[in-house]
């Protein structure tokens, strides 16, 4: 019974850290948004109960859905408007439980919530059959031995087995990328293109036909978004691809383009490296290799971008405050109801985790008020989320005195 509670918990969870992240927009206007270790939310995961409800991947709950199985593939105002519109249903389902609202720390929120949008970043297992019949398509063994099969141009795939993750082959395909495509240009043989969970297929078939014998298989830990972040400007891609916005040479790399699985990010970058590497020969750019985790790191980097949304729009903001009563309750600046506080003058806008803990931490008596003024819950599609929090931020911006983030 507790878990259904704890499973609501996270719920409201989610919609109030999602809105504080859509603030932000790009991790140049939040230099704290994007995580350092974003597994670090399991344990939260584990100690608030949200296990005893919700699974991940079948390991866990029954009563809420499963989280590990695309459940949060979403924006963050879309995951926000999700939970919010759910909130009363949440309390209800509290009360009914007898259990006390959990309140959460500013560092938990965001370890939490780091936590659940990385779940979806994991690949499921690969079908061998399916990566079978994709060695025939893609004409892998006119170069590449798998299983004493194939050609000898290139490298033997059967050492492939002994590596758990996608990342290897992924990053031994981007380093060795450009010799591939000049050798196959050379063969008359068009680069193949992989696409969705090809590559993991790839590998279950590589792994089921290999003749190497393998004591103990290698795995890489997950990436780390952080310095994914650092590689992405020390790498130079920087130089052609931008992040929030509009892209430079290339497309912008934070308009969703990548939001997928590591194979799936993995995939688009090899689908593109052709044409990425005409251009930096072009222009005479170094090309950079990927060593040890760093193509895990940058992948990571690249999943959490797609994640974050452009910032709402301060006048509908101003709308949807009085279209959905906000204004009842709330004044901004003076201008409004007295009911609860005036979110103009709050210091809980200073930061995007400082709004989550706020909102989070007063989903109860925001339910009591909005019961006692016989109001309705509002109910916010994504982008309108975005839009209020944007009204909000830059009416702080004209006061003086209030804190800005």
């Amino acid at each position: 019974m507790q878990a259904k509670h704890q499973t609501i918990a996270i719920g409201c969870l989610l919609i109030l850290l999602s809105v504080a992240f859509v603030e932000s927009g790009t991790s140049a206007e939040r230099p704290d948004a994007i995580p350092e270790e974003p597994l670090r939310g399991r344990e939260l995961f584990l100690s608030k109960g949200c296990v005893k409800c919700h699974a991940v991947r079948g390991e866990g709950g029954r009563i809420g859905p499963d989280l590990g199985k695309g459940f949060f593939a979403r924006s963050l105002t879309q995951m926000a408007a999700l939970m919010w519109n759910h909130a009363p249903v949440m309390r209800v389902k509290t009360r009914e439980l007898k259990l006390s609202w959990p309140n959460f720390k500013e560092k938990e929120m965001g370890e939490l919530v780091a936590y659940l949008y990385y779940l979806n970043y994991f690949d499921e297992p690969g079908n061998p059959e399916e990566g079978r019949r994709l060695v025939r398509e893609k004409e892998c063994l006119t170069c590449h031995t798998i299983g004493g099969r194939g050609g000898k141009i290139g490298p033997n795939l059967d050492k492939m087995k002994v590596y758990a993750s996608p990342i290897f082959m992924a990053q031994a395909m981007w380093n060795h990328g450009p010799l591939m495509v000049k050798k196959m240009a050379e063969l008359g043989i068009s680069p193949p293109s992989l696409q969705g969970h090809e590559m993991v297929d790839l590998l279950a078939y590589i792994r089921a036909a290999s003749e190497t014998r393998v004591k103990e298989q290698i795995y890489m830990a997950p990436g780390n978004p952080r310095r994914g972040e650092e590689l992405f400007r020390s790498k130079g891609c920087v130089t052609c691809h931008g992040v929030a916005g509009k892209g430079g040479i290339g497309p912008a790399l934070g308009a969703r383009r990548l939001r997928g699985t590591v194979s799936q990010i993995a995939a688009v970058m090899w689908q593109h490296g052709p044409g990425m590497w005409k251009k930096m020969q072009e222009m005479k750019v170094l090309y950079p290799r990927l060593e040890g985790s760093e193509m895990a790191d940058l992948i990571a980097y690249l999943y959490f971008v797609g994640f974050f949304d452009e910032p709402g729009d301060a006048g509908r903001g101003k709308a949807l405050f009085v279209s959905k009563n906000c204004v009842q309750c709330h004044s901004i600046q003076g201008q409004g109801g007295k009911v609860g506080p005036d979110l103009g003058q709050s210091k809980a806008f200073g930061s995007s985790i400082d709004a989550l803990q706020a909102l989070w931490n007063h989903v109860p008596m925001m339910e009591e008020a909005t019961r006692k003024e016989k109001i309705a819950w509002p109910q916010l599609q994504g982008q309108e989320m975005a839009d209020l929090i944007e009204h909000i931020r830059q009416t702080q911006k004209k006061k003086p005195g209030v804190p800005k983030q």
